[in-house]
């Protein structure tokens, strides 16, 4: 698969857990196709920085990890755009890239037995109202994430 077919299913099966999430009547099944939502979108992120890479003459890997891939990048290459709005993004508080890469690393770097919430007996459950709007920030991400690599397939050909 060429890295814009990549970029492509990754941002598909993106779609599908969201929507799994959104149908979920059980928390911890939505809970899970949202995290599984966020690795997906985060690897499709990689995968379109591998892309634009590509175009400039820089072969990396999808699969490093998003500061080495930087790093890489960097060394080879420093003047690039989509790299330059990369490190910026993770520096800038609140940006969806950072937010997806804080995230995605989160979750990736507790230990397996700090992931399992345990259910409090004690606890009171809270309960939205119907003036509250219930936003899904995955959506958010996926929509921003969307929108900076079609914003970097339309500034570059990266066919």
């Amino acid at each position: 698969m060429n890295r814009r077919g990549l970029t492509n299913a990754l941002l598909y099966q993106s779609r599908l857990m969201l929507e799994l999430a959104g149908q979920g009547k059980v928390p911890a099944r939505a809970e899970a196709c949202e995290a599984a939502c966020a690795v997906l979108m985060y690897r499709a992120w990689s995968a379109a920085l591998c892309e634009a890479a590509e175009s400039y003459g820089v072969m990396l890997s999808a699969d490093a990890a998003m500061p080495s891939l930087l790093e890489d990048w960097q060394t080879v290459r420093p003047d690039a755009w989509e790299l330059k709005d990369a490190q910026a993004g993770l520096k800038q508080s609140g940006h969806w890239m950072q937010q997806l890469h804080r995230d995605v690393t989160f979750w990736a770097s507790l230990p397996s037995s700090e992931r399992v919430k345990k259910a409090d007996p004690n606890r009171i459950a809270l309960v939205p109202d119907d003036n509250q709007e219930p936003t899904n920030r995955y959506s958010i991400l996926l929509t921003e994430l969307q929108q900076w690599i079609d914003q970097m397939r339309a500034q570059s050909d990266h066919s």
